[in-house]
């Protein structure tokens, strides 16, 4: 969550347009300049996007993702290249702005670290010329972007319609985050009151970029933190109770020293400073031991987490490691050494030394520590639970569409080849003739994309049954191409109408689908084949498209997220340039990687291929945050159980060994061992439950702080709450077992006989 360095992080703004339905969009290219002219809280503000381009050449073609930006982009971020010179505004100007700046990952893997300044790099037949490095570290604005050129706009792009550009700002010393919001509010309105036709319903959104970077994970990673707490509090309490323990062993020891004239702070300084020794040495073992952590963690953690190269044990965290070991050593080493050295001197010679051990307020201390252990527990459980039945409920939620046995990958056409878009038409349709040829291989298809990513490509529209939206009403739609038998092939229901079929290629006379809930919206209860639709405004020169069906939802934006507003058209009609080519199969998915790649090879030698998965993967990846922190939190409460359940042994242990007397009476006088059994896990049951029952109350409070990560339960979930107890249970009884055998097992005569 930290901010790239070097860092005036603090004074850094994602800024971008938002509409009135709260959704974040691209700004106009004179939209932006506005914001730019009229916001005086920003010290520099800067206009990016964020393309994808074949890298071709030195090797296996390769889609790379980074950015055109303007230069004051470095401005803002306070970066500088690791060698070379950045780009100049002079450098944005049509014709001029064919220099690149490679980021530090891709001049490593690509160019083997070696002279790079100077270079001509070919990116989607374009030729750049690399002029710097940028370091290790930086990427902005994507965790992968590795290139970064010029930002140049045509007279056709300076409109005021048209939202591609994406902004970030720093601002002036001194200006609060809401002192800069509220400004651009000001200018939002303005901007909306002048040009209303373009700007109606829009404001702009001024967003802290660290923010904006960690916005899905900071959650989950604080949840994680909070977590980690709890496990450490724990840690403590258990260690509490252990010196307390090891403190009335020692009291005879304390009495005698005492009396032979030690001073009461020096009794404390020497427990105080054997409680840092024993911390001191734990925590070096805890550090080794969390170099393979890390290991652990990084093998686990979703590979888009934020700056997931940058873990590591550094100078920082090794600080904060000594500073908690000692402080938690010193804060619960503290009270047990200042209760052992106010020990009753004639009371304690006179009952042997026994004056700390026969205290009630010890006892009851020790007590409280093991309830204490028990609820926290309980409450890490309960959440681990929550989180485990959340995962486990979207698992089992239907996508809308086939996801075992599917192949899929990334094709980027090269427009060397396949310049213009029948080309590209032609380029697909080949494609699939050939995959769907291949042996072991069910059916393939083609779409712009199967998964949807917070940005999807939207529009709005205009329906011809009734009345154009007012502005201020305007909804977008998510506009998709596929290829005729890709619903087939997807196992995609078909709720009314038809799928798209090789007719639908007449651009004179487009047709396509709509999802069902962009059905209900509008025709609730009918059905919309046959009525017509366009993107944007009607217009003499776009014709309107037909519904020619209506298909099923598909949860394409993850499964916890219910479906947008969709239509599909045909690849027949247009195709893109980067699509989605899946393959179904009855093999193992990614054994048919080499016979695919070598047809699109055949195709087209200079075009990449990326992203290879399958369906079933890709939807993991869209779990892998919430399964990162579940099973995470899981590792945490077991853990914890485990801490609780070796407090409770060490508690029991030391009941049976202070109560082995009265043990042995009661055995002679007739007790059975099922009666001492009884006896000493009862106690240890009861302290448990109380400690359930207090974590069960506090879960209940925690689990509100985890309802935005729950799905498909709720936070009273009953399952999560009884598995929670029943684990704790368990443990409990299994923490009792051992010091209850051992009671049983006491001689009723050399028990008495030590009496």
């Amino acid at each position: 969550m930290r901010a790239l360095p070097p860092s005036p992080s603090s004074r850094w703004r994602w800024a971008s347009a938002r509409t009135r339905q709260m959704r974040e969009d691209w700004a106009s290219y004179l939209n932006y300049q506005d914001y730019k002219r009229l916001g005086t809280t920003f010290e520099s503000m800067a206009a990016f996007t964020e393309p994808s381009m074949n890298l071709i050449g030195d090797g296996e073609p390769e889609r790379i993702r980074g950015a055109f930006a303007e230069a004051a982009l470095f401005d803002v971020l306070g970066v500088a290249p690791l060698q070379g010179r950045l780009f100049t505004k002079d450098e944005e100007a049509p014709g001029k702005g064919n220099v690149v700046l490679i980021g530090w990952r891709l001049w490593q893997r690509r160019f083997g670290g070696g002279d790079i300044l100077g270079k001509q790099l070919d990116f989607d037949g374009r030729r750049f010329t690399v002029i710097g490095v940028m370091p290790a570290g930086f990427a902005f604005p994507a965790a992968k972007s590795e290139f970064w050129a010029p930002l140049v706009v045509t007279d056709q792009q300076k409109q005021r319609v048209g939202y591609w550009i994406q902004m970030v700002a720093r601002i002036k010393p001194g200006i609060s985050h809401a002192q800069a919001q509220a400004e651009m509010d000001v200018v939002g309105k303005t901007i909306e009151q002048q040009y209303p036709d373009a700007n109606a319903g829009y404001g702009v959104f001024v967003n802290p970029l660290e923010n904006h970077v960690a916005g899905n994970v900071r959650t989950p990673l604080l949840v994680l933190f909070g977590a980690v707490g709890l496990v450490l509090l724990i840690a403590c309490v258990n260690v509490a109770g252990l010196f307390l323990a090891r403190a009335e062993a020692r009291t005879r020891e304390i009495v005698v020293r005492a009396a032979l004239g030690a001073s009461r702070g020096s009794l404390v300084r020497q427990l105080i400073l054997e409680a840092f020794a024993l911390a001191l040495l734990a925590g070096a073992v805890g550090i080794l031991a969390s170099y393979a952590g890390i290991r652990g963690l990084l093998a686990l953690a979703p590979t888009d987490l934020p700056r997931l190269d940058e873990i590591h044990i550094d100078g920082l965290v090794l600080v904060f490691a000594v500073v908690v070991t000692t402080g938690t050593a010193f804060l619960f080493g503290l009270w047990p050494a200042w209760r052992l050295s106010r020990v009753n001197l004639q009371e304690a010679l006179r009952e042997g030394g026994r004056g700390m051990s026969s205290s009630t307020a010890a006892a009851r201390m020790r007590s409280a520590l093991v309830v204490a252990q028990c609820a926290l527990a309980i409450l890490l459980l309960a959440g681990a639970a929550l989180l485990l039945r959340s995962l486990a409920s979207l698992r089992g939620m239907d996508a809308g569409f086939r996801t075992s046995g599917v192949l899929t990958m990334r094709v980027n056409a090269s427009r060397t080849k396949y310049p213009q878009g029948p080309q590209l038409t032609q380029f697909y349709d080949q494609l699939l003739q050939r995959t769907r040829a291949l042996p072991g291989v069910k059916g393939a298809a083609i779409t712009s994309d199967l998964f949807l990513s917070d940005t999807p490509n939207s529009g709005t529209f205009t329906l011809e049954d009734r009345p154009p939206f007012p502005p201020a009403e305007q909804i977008e739609a998510t506009g998709d191409l596929v290829s005729p038998g890709f619903f087939e092939t997807m196992q995609v229901r078909l709720v009314h109408g038809r799928f798209l079929n090789a007719t639908d290629g007449d651009p004179k006379a487009p047709t396509l689908l709509i999802n069902e809930t962009f059905a209900n919206k509008y025709w609730p209860g009918q059905d919309p084949t046959g009525r017509r639709l366009i993107f944007g405004t009607p217009s003499p020169n776009r014709p309107w498209m037909t519904i020619v069906g209506v298909v099923g939802d598909m949860r394409r934006r993850g499964l916890h997220r219910g479906a947008r507003l969709e239509v599909f058209r045909s690849t027949a009609l247009a195709a893109g340039r980067n699509m989605q080519l899946l393959v179904v199969t009855g093999a193992p998915p990614l054994s048919l990687v080499p016979t695919v790649r070598q047809e699109v090879r055949a195709l087209d030698p200079s075009g990449p291929i990326t992203r290879i998965s399958t369906v079933d993967a890709e939807i993991g990846e869209s779990l892998a945050v919430r399964r990162f922190q579940a099973v995470l939190l899981a590792l945490f409460a077991g853990l914890a159980v485990l801490l609780s359940a070796v407090g409770i042994f060490g508690l029991m242990t030391q009941v049976v060994v202070r109560r082995t007397g009265e043990i042995g009476l009661r055995m002679a006088l007739g007790a059975t061992r099922q009666d001492v059994l009884r006896m000493v896990i009862r106690q240890g049951v009861l302290l448990a439950a109380a400690g359930g029952i207090v974590g069960i109350v506090g879960a209940f409070g925690v689990a509100r702080l985890l309802r935005s990560l729950l799905f498909g339960i709720g936070t009273a979930d009953p399952v999560s709450y009884v598995g929670a107890g029943a684990v704790m249970a368990v443990a409990v009884l299994l923490a009792c077992g051992l010091p209850a055998w051992r009671a049983a097992g006491v001689d009723p005569m050399v028990a008495l006989r030590d009496e």
